[in-house]
């Protein structure tokens, strides 16, 4: 029915985890089998199926170029589906014999995509780069970094950073910026700060932390900057992120009490 292939020929990298990509398919792939499913029994009720099918390509497009690297994808999916045409003359009956096609023309692209979703590297690819760029930071500032956006990729860092500081800390201290961190930090009641470490190493890595917050926080969006200096401070975000998670407080796992069966007391 199509002319195009099942799969797009493309070198597809996923920009998200690939659990989030499998569900947004497998919801849109639901709501195109739901348009299949709608009879039209007047003009009114196929124009209204038409507006349908409208949305939903124009919704499954943005969710594309969100989860893949390379728009091509959203082209793909969004290109004309070839099939025979019908033949009746009266404009009602040949819309109710064609509509279906073209659904499940793009419906079977999103299932083409779904069975190879498996096979699709997740970024960072590749043990060198994957040692060097934390995911987190590499999901947040992917997008804007290849928009060249650059300014808006520095400042998405700087919040993942903030976020996973303000979660560790579990909502417990309701500063922000330089004073979050030396608050988190603090030797007496800083729940980052690790005892097992000296103070030197402590108040190390919350400078580094601080510093970088406090440089880079308030960032504008439009600023004008370089490639190399955005590719240098995303690769100092994805090495503090990774000196961060060695802080992540750790679960107190409490023993069970003993069950005590009454059949075998006496």
């Amino acid at each position: 029915m199509n002319q195009l292939p099942a799969v797009p020929n493309l070198s597809l990298t996923l920009a998200v985890p690939r659990d989030q990509v499998q569900r947004m398919l497998e919801a849109q792939i639901a709501k195109g089998f739901d348009l299949v499913k709608q009879k039209a029994d007047s003009p009114q009720v196929m124009e209204q199926l038409k507006r349908r099918l409208w949305d939903w390509t124009v919704e499954t497009c943005n969710h594309l170029k969100t989860a893949f690297e390379s728009e091509a994808v959203s082209s793909f999916f969004s290109a004309n589906v070839y099939f025979e045409p019908s033949l009746k003359f009266d404009d009602f009956e040949r819309e109710l014999d064609e509509f279906p096609l073209v659904v499940r023309g793009k419906v079977e692209r999103l299932q083409g995509l779904h069975k190879v979703l498996l096979v699709i590297p997740e970024p960072p690819r590749g043990d060198y780069i994957s040692a060097q760029t934390h995911q987190k930071i590499y999901h947040v500032c992917w997008r804007p970094f290849e928009l060249a956006q650059y300014g808006q990729a520095i400042i998405l860092a700087v919040k993942e950073i903030e976020d996973t500081i303000l979660e560790f800390v579990a909502g417990n201290i309701q500063d922000t910026g330089v004073d979050l961190v030396r608050k988190a930090f603090d030797p007496e009641t800083g729940l980052l700060y690790d005892k097992e470490s000296s103070l030197l190493e402590n108040q190390s890595l919350a400078d580094l932390l601080a510093g970088f917050i406090g440089r880079y926080r308030g960032m504008p969006p439009n600023s004008v900057l370089e490639i190399q200096f955005t590719a240098r401070v995303i690769s100092l975000a994805s090495n503090l992120m990774y000196m961060l998670e060695t802080r992540r407080p750790k679960k107190v796992e409490q023993d069970a009490p003993p069950i005590e069966f009454e059949f075998l007391k006496d």
